[in-house]
């Protein structure tokens, strides 16, 4: 995108190189001030952790964190539910590779494997008991990633325009940093873009956001970019026991973000 001064004479015709000036301003500054939250976590907090589900925006944080040169400052964290794309796993890997980290894996407590986890609680758990199924492979996993770590600053991808529960976060929210909250789901792919960020490949295949292969779904490309778009094809088919629609899994509604840990 390249730089154009303020004050320059276009001429007719010259809209779409106005609209790329704006756009590169905006990103430079959303950039600086992500470079600013994560530089003020490590210096005010004193145990930074990032947790990654490696959708598109904790694809921009983990871009971010790289530039930062932040990876021995705050460790990378992944809650494996065993029952996640193939390609997330694999794609894990890769990003690993690309920034040279290792990520710390969290899956559910006396689970060795995917096969063991079958066999303890079948392949439709999940069907089972919805609520049993997220405590058991998510909000429990999260729960001892943040005890483990002891952390006292959880940066996470979540946003505003992500909609339902989401739609009012604050950037910092106590023991929290949502550090993208004010960012767009088209701020990210620029993002991805301008600076050539590895990305889930099942993106180009129709999937906005990724999460269990149960209850996700592609998503049309029309509303990808429109509110509450991106999360569109997650949580498919899933009601909380109340019967209202399920838009969370519990890892954000069950840890609170005073004390970042299961209220009962």
């Amino acid at each position: 995108f390249a730089k154009i001064p303020f004050g320059t004479d276009y001429g007719s015709g010259s809209d779409e190189a106005m609209n790329k000036a704006v756009e590169s301003r905006r990103m430079d500054y959303l950039e600086a001030e992500l470079q600013n939250c994560l530089k003020e976590a490590v210096a005010t907090k004193e145990r930074v952790m990032f947790t990654t589900a490696l959708i598109t925006g904790d694809a921009v944080i983990l871009d971010a964190i790289a530039k930062a040169g932040l990876f021995e400052k705050i460790p990378i964290v992944f809650v494996d539910t065993y029952t996640l794309f193939p390609e997330s796993i694999a794609h894990l890997k890769e990003v690993e590779k690309h920034y040279g980290f290792e990520a710390k894996i969290y899956a559910a407590e006396g689970c060795t494997d995917q096969e063991d986890y079958y066999s303890k609680y079948g392949r439709d758990y999940w069907m089972k008991d919805i609520d049993a199924y997220d405590m058991l492979c998510k909000v429990e996993p999260m729960n001892r990633a943040l005890k483990e770590q002891n952390s006292d600053c959880w940066i996470n991808g979540r946003r505003r325009d992500h909609g339902a529960d989401r739609a009012a976060l604050p950037v910092w929210e106590g023991k929290k940093l949502n550090a993208l909250a004010m960012w767009s789901f088209e701020d990210c792919w620029s993002y991805c873009r301008r600076h050539n960020v590895p990305y889930h490949p099942l993106h180009d295949v129709g999937y906005s956001s990724l999460g269990d292969v149960h209850s996700t779904k592609k998503v049309d490309h029309k509303i990808w970019f429109t509110y509450g778009g991106e999360r569109s094809g997650r949580f498919q088919n899933l009601q909380n026991k109340d019967g209202s629609a399920k838009t969370e899994c519990g890892i954000h509604s069950e840890i609170k973000a005073d004390d970042l840990s299961i209220k009962k």
